[in-house]
Formats: structure tokens, C-alpha cells, sequence
């Protein structure tokens, strides 16, 4: 795991967990950080301030999901190839319970209002429903192929499930878990986070390098914004509105300045990029043979252009 200092742009320390560490939770009144060690069937607890190891709880096959409830000082992990989930103490730092979801569970989002947990179950396109003190279960939504990600956001009263397959994000009323509707964004959408308001939904595009920021009352897509490879999750500094944006493909961290904004507006593209090439035949500078269009498309030999002014 790595800090990063957002006021200098810099690393501040690094830790190690268990192999594949996916989500993070942190729990301001310990200072402490949970990370689900996806390969390795472990959460890791780390001190925040120095990445210090505390404990190592183990749980079930490949957590890949992580919830939290401040106030039950819980916090839940999505056991994605067992199909359950596992309960452990913040304060003890202790496996406490476990109850049964469905293959593929992983992300965990937390009605604290209802004290309600949602689990989405990537192989069964659905989510459960359970209640997080008692364990037991209320509800099964059925929702989009491939959910990756669930988040709650307590000021629409709504449950936004990013569903991975489809390029989707579905609404659910909270109240009385009613589908709303799906909103279209880019290709393989993995990662979901909420402004502090409530104002904006912010979808991070794994398959296209960009993050759609959604008006989270009418759900109508604003603008991308273009980060770097394959971005797998993002959060908002509370403090200063920053979206932060991991690539997991470029292994780098984008930190957005007012995303709610769109940016600059990008170069335009010549008309012709994206265009079948034209047919042509040339000779071959080596052989003088003449060379067509179709030996290009089947690549059997290499052009080299140049441009002169």
C-alpha cells in the first residue's frame, strides 16, 4: 500500500499487505486503515500515519469488496469465491461473524440511516440485502451484468450499481428498493465515488480511460474526464473537492481539480483518422515490387512515411 502526501505530490510511505490489496477502508477514531488482500484471504490493518502492521485477520476465498459502518465499528468484507461475507471488528480487529451472500460478492455499500448492507455479486448479476447488526438477510435486487461497485448516497436516497458487462449504471430507490433506471456511460465501468454533497456521481471507465461525472439528481452524464490507463477507483478529498483517481493499468494516481467542471476541450481530430486507407499501389523501395492495399491490410510488408517542409 502507498501514502501519498496531495499537498506535496509525493510519496509518503509504503506498506506491505497481503498479495492483491483492492479496496481501503480508514477509520478516523483509530487512525487505522483496512485493506481486503484479494490472493492472499486476508484484511490487513495498517496504521494510516505510518503504515505501522496491526493485525492480519484472515476471512473467506478472494475478498475483493470492502464496507463500513462507523457507528456498529464494523467493517465487512465481499468474499468473492466463497460467496460470503465476513465481519470484522474495527476496534478488536477480530472476525466477529459471516453470513451468506452469492458468488462473485465483492463491493459492500452501507445505508447507515437503515443500517442496511448491499453486496454486490459480480457472477449472479444481483445484490444482497442484510441487515448489518443482526447479519440476516431482507432482500435480493436483481441489477445489471458484471456489478463491480455499489455506493449509497445518503442525500438522493439512491444505490448506484456500476455494472462492469454492460457499461451501465443502475439507480435503486433505498427506501423501497425500487429499480429507477440505467444510465449509459463508457466502456467497463468498475469504480463509483459520491461528492461530500451528494450533488455529483462520479463513474470511473476502466475500458476507457476516463471518468463520467453524472448529475446525481438526474442522472444525466455532464462530461468525461480523460486520466490514464485503466482507472479501477476514485475517491473525493473531503477537504479540498480533489477527485483522486487510481489507474490500475498505469500503476499512477490522477488527482482532478474541480471535477464537477468540464476541462479544456480537446484538440480536434483530423477527419480522416479512423477512415479505411485509401487504395494505392507502390513500389517496394528495395525489390520494386509493387505493393497494394491488400498486402498492407494483411501486413506482409512495412511503409515508411515520411513528411518534409
Amino acid at each position: 500500500m502507498t501514502a501519498v502526501d496531495l499537498r506535496r505530490s509525493a510519496v509518503r510511505w509504503r506498506a506491505e499487505t497481503g498479495r492483491e490489496p483492492i479496496p481501503l477502508i480508514f477509520d478516523a477514531p483509530t487512525g487505522r486503515l483496512f485493506t481486503a488482500d484479494a490472493r492472499s484471504d486476508t484484511v490487513t490493518v495498517l496504521r494510516a500515519d505510518t503504515g505501522e502492521l496491526l493485525a492480519r485477520v484472515r476471512v473467506g476465498e478472494y475478498p475483493s469488496g470492502l464496507g463500513y459502518h462507523p457507528q456498529l465499528r464494523r467493517v465487512y468484507s465481499g468474499d468473492t469465491a466463497a460467496g460470503t461475507v465476513s465481519v470484522v471488528d474495527v476496534d478488536s480487529m477480530k472476525l466477529i461473524g459471516t453470513m451468506e451472500a452469492e458468488l462473485g460478492a465483492g463491493s459492500i455499500a452501507i445505508d447507515t440511516r437503515r443500517s442496511r448492507a448491499y453486496v454486490a455479486n459480480f457472477m449472479m448479476a444481483s445484490v444482497s440485502v442484510f441487515d448489518a447488526e443482526t447479519l440476516q438477510p431482507l432482500d435480493r435486487l436483481p441489477v445489471g451484468n458484471g456489478p463491480c461497485k455499489v455506493v449509497v448516497n445518503p442525500v438522493t436516497d439512491q444505490l448506484y450499481v456500476a455494472n462492469s458487462l454492460q457499461g451501465t449504471i443502475g439507480r435503486i430507490g433505498l427506501s423501497d428498493h425500487a429499480a429507477i433506471d440505467e444510465l449509459p456511460v463508457e466502456r467497463a465501468p468498475v469504480g463509483l465515488s459520491v461528492s461530500t454533497d451528494g450533488r455529483w456521481l462520479y463513474v470511473c471507465n476502466r475500458g476507457a480511460g476516463t471518468v463520467s461525472v453524472l448529475d446525481a439528481f438526474s442522472g444525466r452524464e455532464l462530461h468525461r474526464v480523460r486520466v490514464d490507463e485503466a482507472p479501477g477507483d476514485c475517491a473525493v478529498d473531503p477537504d479540498t473537492g480533489r477527485l483522486l483517481v487510481s489507474n490500475a493499468g498505469a500503476g499512477t494516481l490522477t488527482v482532478v481539480d474541480r471535477p464537477w467542471l468540464p476541462g479544456p476541450t480537446p484538440p480536434a481530430q483530423h477527419p480522416l483518422i479512423g477512415q479505411r486507407l485509401p487504395e494505392f499501389a507502390l513500389p517496394d523501395a528495395h525489390t520494386g515490387q509493387i505493393r497494394t492495399t491488400r498486402e498492407w491490410a494483411e501486413k506482409k510488408y512495412v511503409i515508411n512515411f515520411f513528411a518534409s517542409w
